[in-house]
């Protein structure tokens, strides 16, 4: 059955059927019938034919890919597991960040997690919080740390820490930077705009911490920043103060594992 779902995983990503056959290696009539037999089985039709071979995934594919992509990861694990069991391998351990807590909190840790973890490899992936609860809900990622509060069905989330945002920049410029939709900051900064009845007159939109620092080191603009990255910037603190916390995410589908633990207490530790 890991072959369908593997077969299923690729049409669903293509959404074409020769598309993933070619990823696969594996003839067209083989992917159809992989898809077929899985349809059998679950009594829901996964994906609807649109011509030259197009396929679009029903609300059951949907379902079906999170919960593939899932016991593909628990599988994986599993082999890493017993292997580190007869002592002959190293465990890759995948960690999604937001980009505040990826600069300026992971590094203070992360040499005191390999230390408590010498045969792991860690493999730290910067993405906005939507990503990361995406990539941990279908367990891409073991352990995701984000400046979000959003929620999502799959996703357990702790708080480790607080930090408080900044304006910063040129406070007389009608010109805003922002971060992306999805991103932490700008879930606040969306707030704040709302709060203070502000329309931008001007605003551009970046999908990195470090453009947009760079940017205001030059004095172009303005923007809500962590006071974490507001160091040599001008900046002053907003009329209310905005306090946010800053969370780690897990799959509650897996077992919370010990390094889960061991990040959580050393993140606390250096930053509550």
């Amino acid at each position: 059955m890991f072959h369908w779902l593997h077969t299923f995983i690729a049409v669903y990503e293509a959404k074409n059927f020769t598309h993933a056959a070619e990823k696969r290696f594996i003839s067209q009539p083989t992917v159809s019938l992989h898809i077929q037999k899985l349809e059998e089985l679950t009594g829901s039709e996964l994906f609807i034919r649109n011509g030259r071979n197009r396929a679009i995934p029903t609300e059951s594919a949907d379902l079906l890919y999170i919960r593939a992509q899932q016991l593909d990861s628990l599988w994986e694990t599993s082999l890493s597991d017993i292997q580190q069991l007869q002592g002959n391998t190293r465990i890759t351990y995948n960690i999604g960040v937001s980009q505040t807590i990826g600069v300026y909190m992971l590094p203070r840790v992360l040499p005191q997690l390999q230390e408590q973890f010498p045969n792991y490899d860690f493999k730290v992936s910067f993405a906005n919080s939507a990503v990361i609860f995406n990539r941990v809900e279908t367990h891409e990622y073991q352990v995701g740390l984000v400046e979000s509060p959003m929620i999502a069905p799959m996703i357990t989330r702790t708080v480790f820490a607080h930090d408080s945002l900044v304006l910063a920049g040129d406070m007389t410029s009608e010109l805003w930077l922002l971060r992306e939709t999805g991103s932490g900051i700008r879930t606040y900064t969306d707030q704040f705009f709302q709060q203070e009845n502000i329309i931008p007159a001007k605003k551009i939109e970046i999908a990195s911490n470090e453009a947009i620092l760079n940017m205001l080191q030059q004095g172009i603009g303005k923007t809500l920043l962590s006071d974490l990255s507001s160091h040599d910037l001008p900046y002053q603190n907003p009329a209310t103060p905005i306090v946010r916390p800053l969370f780690q995410i897990h799959n509650h589908a897996f077992p919370q594992d010990p390094l889960q633990i061991a990040l959580h207490q050393l993140l606390a530790a250096n930053f509550s």
